[in-house]
This record gives structure tokens, sequence and C-alpha cells, in this order.
């Protein structure tokens, strides 16, 4: 069995364990409030996705109509199209709304916005889970474990976790630096997805 010792799209360790996680407030939030803020704020938000309410946005990271993949900013729709040239149609911001002073995220920028991605998406300082999803209890028949177990994608790529929790259609993770995140558990393999399962009381 191989260990991730490299970046790896289909999986979420991209980064090392000593890397210093991306602030979504401090760092990522203003970017977004500065470049996407124009056209996704408000109950009339452009596609549906309000960013501007941790609530709404949340809703659309991860799941079935997900803008965002959390571990993989390579899928994420958030940074395909802002990542798009000027001239493609569904580049964003779109070419409609530069007249109005909406601005494309720099490079820099959005090299920072996949960075947080890549490492989970999260929202709290530090990089640990968002308030709302770490703050939910685990569903009822969750078995609870503080064993760092194995966990292996469809890749046949593994690491080390504690099991928190099962999430709709995600398994709920954390880190040996205590960092928490949400994996789909269709991308496990089927030892992975058993052992999920298993753990969740399903």
């Amino acid at each position: 069995m191989r260990k991730l010792t490299f970046l790896l799209p289909a999986f979420l360790f991209a980064l090392p364990a000593a890397a210093t996680a991306v602030d979504y407030q401090e760092e990522v939030r203003p970017i977004l409030n500065k470049k996407c803020f124009k056209c996704h704020t408000g109950p009339r938000a452009k596609g549906k996705l309000r960013m501007d309410s941790l609530s709404n946005f949340q809703k659309r990271i991860g799941g079935e109509d997900p803008v965002i993949v959390p571990g993989n900013s390579a899928q994420s729709l958030l940074t395909i199209k802002a990542g798009l040239p000027a001239s493609d149609g569904d580049a964003m911001p779109p070419p409609p709304a530069r007249p109005r002073g909406a601005e494309p995220m720099t490079q820099l920028e959005l090299n920072l916005v996949k960075k947080w991605i890549d490492e989970g998406a999260s929202f709290e300082e530090g990089g640990a889970a968002p308030a709302e999803t770490a703050s939910t209890p685990a569903a009822e028949g969750t078995m609870k474990t503080d064993e760092l177990l194995n966990w292996t994608n469809s890749a046949g790529n593994s690491l080390k976790a504690y099991f928190v929790g099962m999430d709709g259609a995600n398994v709920k993770l954390k880190k040996e630096d205590g960092s928490e995140f949400s994996y789909p558990l269709a991308n496990l393999n089927e030892t992975s997805q058993a052992q999920a399962k298993k753990l969740a009381g399903q």
C-alpha cells in the first residue's frame, strides 16, 4: 500500500501536516468579498450561490450541487471558472459584470483560494472544520473511536486519520494535527467505505 507523500488531486492531504493552513476569514474571505460578492450576495445571488451568508455558502461546498469540492480545487467550479481566460464566456466574473467594476482574481489570489480548497475548505481559524459542521452531533448509532485508522481511496493512496462521523455522502475525518475535513464516501475503496459505514452504525 502506497503512502501519500506527494500531491494527489484525488485525495485531501496534499500538504505536509506542518504546513500552515490558509485562514478563511483572514485570507480567503477578503478575496471573495472583493472579487465575487458583487454578483454572489443577497437573495438574488447569481447561480443561487450566496457567498455573504456562511450557512448558504456551506450548502454549496461538497454535497450534490457543489461549487467547491473540499480537497480538490481541480474539480471545484469556483476555481475552474475563476482560472479561465477573460476571453472565455464561462470565465468569472462574466463579461456583462466587468463594466460594473467586477475584476477577476489575480494568479496569487487564485492560488491562495486553491490552497484553501485543497486543504479541505475549512472556515475556522487554523483550518479546523466549519463550526456549523463540527458542532453537529454524530448520527445516532455512530461509534466513537480515538483510534488512528488507515483510510485508502479508490486510487490506492492511503492516509491515517481519526473517524469523526458521517455527513450525508461524506465521511468526516480528523488529521493527527486536529484539523477536520469531509471526504466523499464514494471516493474511498470498498474496505474504507465498509469501515466508515460500520463506525457510523450503518
